[in-house]
């Protein structure tokens, strides 16, 4: 037999059975030909690679990705490939919304074009809640469209699990629609106590990522679900859900999978990605190759595609990693299809490197940017006022204020900052308190607001935030942050106002000196950038900023 390639002398992860044995990997025309000893076989070929003796693994797939956290797709796929991630399941809801059904689907279709595996979700609730986030960005007919794509494998998670629960029309029609042709329907479900966790998965839930502890791994994998041990720059939560994956060997753990859910420009850099998250599971307890096992062939088998990726054996596309260590499996090899695509974190591929201007996304028509519209008027009888107290980078508490008021508007202290969401259109304005940034900040704005991405500005001084509004909205959308009229850090986001053109080390770039000129007004919080874009997070407690207002996610209504 004639093969394209081959991985001499290699000792090859075998997901199936469990073991690890000493073989050669013949590959033909992108897939693999031949598992075993090459030299009994009759294989050759001109282009042989001398494994030296080191591990042979499936490449990582990330079952549950963010491929857009301010880098664009084709950037992250860059950063991820060169370190052995070779097949991603993109959640797409944050894109899906900002861009648009042909935009976004035009972004997807791109993706196609080069080594990796790379599929998708498309949201069925987007936005989350439109009783005060505004009306649903998709139409049916919309998702009905992204539902037809073949790279299209799910629905979204669907943070707006009560929806489902409370058995929403419109979102169980979505879901219908997407079960009768052939999708997933991904999950989030935090918090979800056991009789919620039935009426999910009755609707047809299937997975979720969003397991806070042992307990919750365990109440998921008994009714059924497939739980995505999360473990990214949202949260680190591997230590908490060792226990149950111990425990679970007594039944079935390739229903449990590894997942990122989305890692940090600055940290892809710095720690990976998948190869980064396997050695975390490892670190805290987890076999190395049932780690893998669970960052490859079950994620494979859970989106149906283990017959293409997910194991080293013949049929099966050609990516393959080779690495000196199981516990820290960063390859110095990285295969996909078939080619060299990345030596020692090098990549060797211009694939991905060319991001298009994509026609028919959602633009921002704000044209009335002006201080005056940057100040709160007083509400006559309110004696307190409920502010969003930052607990931390996702979490927020109500806290009641009385506030001084002047000439018929709020006259807040320094460290409660105005703060303001304006739809894309410019017609509609929620505002609210935040106490937890700098005192005395003077503008912020972000187009990239999660889930529902409008304008997000706050700061203490209506012309700064004003300017920063106005500097955010030139490039097509962005981040500006402006101090005593002086712009001080911009992260340009012309790629539906949510992503950077730029490279992932680039873009880190601009994220840590935006965050730096922040942090030297004086403050605890960790990441301010990120803080920031999670004001408007209506599925995680408590207090969140909507275009209706301030909302109340504890008690589902508009407080302020």
């Amino acid at each position: 037999m004639q093969a394209d390639t081959i991985i001499r002398n290699g000792r090859v992860v075998n997901v199936y059975s469990g073991e690890i044995l000493r073989a050669d990997v013949a590959i033909r025309d992108g897939r693999i030909l031949h598992v075993g000893d090459i030299s009994t076989e009759g294989v050759a070929s001109d282009r042989i690679y001398d494994a030296d003796g080191d591990f042979l693994i499936p490449g990582f797939f990330d079952a549950h990705a963010h491929m857009d956290l301010f880098y664009n797709p084709f950037a992250y796929a860059r950063s991820v490939l060169a370190r052995g991630t070779t097949c991603i399941f993109n959640d797409g809801h944050d894109l899906a919304a900002a861009m648009g059904v042909d935009a976004f689907l035009d972004i997807i279709a791109s993706l196609q074009h080069g080594p990796m595996t790379i599929k998708s979700g498309a949201p069925a609730a987007t936005p989350p809640y439109p009783e005060v986030e505004g009306e649903d960005l998709w139409s049916m007919a919309d998702f009905r469209k992204a539902m037809a794509c073949k790279d299209i494998l799910s629905v979204s998670e669907t943070v707006a699990y009560l929806r489902i629960v409370l058995r929403d029309p419109n979102l169980l029609e979505r879901f219908a629609l997407a079960r009768t042709m052939g999708k997933l329907i991904e999950g989030h479900t935090t918090g979800a106590n056991w009789d919620r966790l039935n009426a999910l998965a009755y609707a047809g839930v299937l997975s979720c990522h969003e397991s806070l502890n042992s307990a919750d791994v365990t109440s998921r994998l008994r009714l059924g679900f497939y739980v995505m041990l999360r473990h990214g720059s949202i949260r680190e939560d591997m230590p908490k859900y060792i226990e149950a994956v111990h425990t679970a060997e007594a039944f079935d753990t390739s229903r449990i999978m590894l997942v990122s859910d989305g890692i940090f420009a600055d940290h892809l850099i710095e720690r990976g990605n998948m190869d980064w998250v396997v050695a975390e599971a490892v670190r805290y307890g987890i076999a190395p190759v049932r780690a893998i096992q669970m960052a490859t062939l079950n994620p494979a088998r859970y989106f149906h595609l283990d017959h293409e990726v997910g194991a080293i054996a013949p049929g099966r596309l050609a990516h393959i990693l080779v690495t000196s260590s199981l516990e820290q499996p960063t390859p110095r090899l990285v295969f996909a299809r078939g080619g060299l695509v990345a030596e020692e974190g090098r990549l060797l591929t211009d694939a991905y490197q060319k991001v298009d201007p994509v026609a028919g996304s959602r633009p921002f028509e704000i044209t009335d940017i002006h201080p005056d519209r940057f100040r709160i008027a007083a509400r006559p009888g309110l004696a307190t006022v409920p502010v969003i107290t930052i607990i931390n980078r996702t979490v927020t508490e109500a806290e009641e204020i009385a506030l001084p008021v002047r000439n018929g508007f709020y006259a807040p202290p320094e460290d409660l900052l105005p703060a303001f969401l304006i739809t894309r259109d410019g017609r509609k304005t929620g505002c609210g308190f935040v106490k937890g940034f700098p005192r005395g900040l003077g503008g912020l704005a972000s187009t990239v607001s999660h889930d529902t991405h409008g304008l997000l500005v706050i700061g203490s001084s209506p012309a700064d935030m004003a300017l920063a509004a106005s500097e955010a909205l030139k490039p097509g959308g962005g981040v500006v942050f402006v101090q005593n009229g002086e712009i001080r850090a911009g992260i340009p986001l012309p790629l539906g106002g949510h992503c950077s053109l730029k490279s992932v080390p680039e873009l880190a770039a601009e994220i840590r000196h935006l965050n730096h000129e922040i942090e030297r007004l004086g403050t605890d919080l960790d990441n301010p950038l990120w803080t920031l874009v999670f004001l408007t997070f209506t599925s995680v407690l408590q207090l969140r900023l909507t275009y209706e207002g301030v909302y109340d996610v504890r008690r589902g209504k508009i407080v302020f």
